[in-house]
C-alpha cells in the first residue's frame, strides 16, 4: 500500500492505524520529544536513501520493508507537524531554562566576589589585629604584604570575570550590551542548533533492513551507546 491511497492529507494517528494493520506494530508517539522524532526522522531518510539509490524506486516501492520504513517516517513527519505549536513551546521553555541556569552561574561567582570582598575588608583586619598581639608587629605587617596583595588581585580578577560571564547571559537572553567589539560572546542561534547524530536504522543492499524503533516498546526510547 502507497500513503497516496489513503488519503491526500492522511494525519498521524490514521498513519499509525494503517502501520499497525499492515505490520503489526505503531509508534508510540508519548514517548517521542522534538529531538527523538527529528533523529529518528533522519536516520529513517539515509535508511530510505540508501534503498532508492542501491535499487531504484520502482523496485523499492514494492518491498515491504521499505514501505514500512516509509510510513514510520511520513508518521513523525505528520507528528512534528501537527505538535509544531507544542514543539515551540517546549523549545521556549527549554530555553529559558538554559538562560536561567546562565544568570545562576552568574550569581555564584557574584558570591564569590561578595566572599572575597568579605575577607579583605571584615576578616583581614581583625586577623592582622590578632597576628599582632600574638606573635609580632613584623609578621603582621609581612602577612598583610603578602595575603592582602592575594585578595586584592583575586577580587580584581572574579570581578571581571563576573562582568564578562553577565555580558554572555545577557547576550544569550537577547538583551543588549555594550561590550568591546572583540568580546567573545556566543550567539544564541549557535546554542540553539544541536548536532544531529543518525544511523539508527541500517538497511543492507538485499532489504534486509533492520526493523525501524516503532511499536509501543521502541519508539521514544533513549538512544543506546
Amino acid at each position: 500500500m502507497r500513503l497516496t491511497e489513503m488519503n491526500t492529507k492522511p494525519s498521524a494517528t490514521k498513519i499509525n492505524k494503517v502501520m499497525e494493520s499492515r505490520f503489526g506494530n505503531k509508534i508510540d508517539y508519548s514517548k517521542l520529544d522534538f529531538e527523538k522524532a527529528y533523529n529518528l526522522a533522519t536516520s529513517l531518510n539515509e535508511s530510505l536513501d540508501k534503498i532508492k539509490n542501491s535499487h531504484g524506486i520502482h523496485k523499492a516501492e514494492k518491498n515491504p520493508k521499505y514501505m514500512h520504513l516509509l510510513m514510520v517516517r511520513e508518521g513523525i513527519h505528520k507528528w512534528m507537524v501537527e505538535n509544531k505549536e507544542q514543539l515551540i513551546q517546549e523549545s521556549e521553555m527549554g530555553r529559558s531554562q538554559a538562560i536561567l541556569a546562565a544568570k545562576d552561574m552568574v550569581d555564584s561567582v557574584q558570591d564569590m566576589l561578595e566572599d572575597v570582598s568579605e575577607m579583605a575588608n571584615e576578616q583581614m583586619p581583625a586577623l592582622l589585629d590578632t597576628i599582632r598581639d600574638q606573635i609580632g608587629m613584623t609578621e603582621a605587617e609581612n602577612f598583610k604584604a603578602s595575603v592582602g596583595g592575594i585578595l586584592e588581585s583575586l577580587q580584581a580578577a572574579i570581578s571581571s570575570s563576573r562582568e564578562q560571564m553577565d555580558n554572555a547571559a545577557r547576550a544569550l537572553a537577547g538583551e543588549t550590551t555594550e561590550q568591546p567589539m572583540d568580546m567573545a560572546v556566543g550567539s544564541p542561534e549557535a546554542d540553539m542548533a544541536p548536532p544531529v547524530e543518525a544511523g539508527e536504522v541500517e538497511v543492507s543492499d538485499e532489504f534486509d533492513a533492520t526493523e525501524p524503533a516503532v511499536g509501543t516498546d521502541e519508539v521514544g526510547r533513549e538512544k543506546r551507546d
